[in-house]
């Protein structure tokens, strides 16, 4: 790796950073500067603004995110199994990444057309063997009439919307940092059941 290659990584990850801990509007572009220990001079040269690094910042993690989603949904395994790794899956992307979430509504809302152009590159629509699996459960008795689209739409809301109202949940229920982490691991582990349990007959 050259020492421009090494440079321009040093920003990159020192982005990632700084973007996890404040988000699109608290980040600073002294602050990322600061974080690579670099001057702001040599920043805007590999990154002219602080909207063309959050881009490279969301893309990398989307490009992360959802091929690991588009696998366990063409899995082979069962719907139960399959709903029980893709709650975990959606926890752990999350946890390691907590501001993704926030990330994809921020550029969802402040540049839909871009958002959608480049969703196009990243998702191929939902995997056949889930769309598959889901007709199989309703044919044989075993699902309620839903439509997979919506089934799916329904855990993903059901797995992000705690992480994206984290401060609203601690809030409301009282919870410190800790206690909202043991609610989350027990959210995680009951949630496949939940799911299930509303679409079974």
């Amino acid at each position: 790796m050259s020492e421009s290659e090494e440079t321009e990584e040093q920003i990159f990850e020192a982005a990632k950073m700084v973007f996890h801990r404040e988000g699109y509007e608290g980040a600073r572009m002294q602050a990322i500067a600061d974080e690579a220990g670099i001057n702001k001079a040599m920043l805007h040269y590999y990154y002219r603004s602080k909207d063309k690094l959050f881009q490279a910042v969301f893309q990398d993690a989307v490009r992360h995110f959802f091929p690991v989603i588009q696998k366990v949904l063409a899995g082979d395994q069962g719907i139960v199994p399959k709903v029980k790794e893709l709650v975990d899956t959606y926890y752990g992307i999350f946890r390691e990444h907590p501001h993704l979430p926030s990330f994809v509504i921020y550029e969802m809302n402040q540049n839909p057309q871009r958002f959608k152009q480049f969703m196009k590159g990243q998702v191929g629509g939902i995997p056949a063997p889930f769309l598959r699996q889901v007709e199989e459960e309703i044919r044989a008795g075993s699902m309620k009439q839903v439509k997979p689209h919506e089934f799916l739409v329904n855990i993903i809301a059901l797995c992000v919307f705690p992480f994206i109202a984290r401060s609203m949940v601690e809030t409301v229920f009282e919870m410190d940092p800790r206690e909202y982490e043991r609610f989350m691991e027990e959210r995680r582990r009951s949630l496949p059941g939940y799911i299930l349990n509303s679409v079974s007959k």
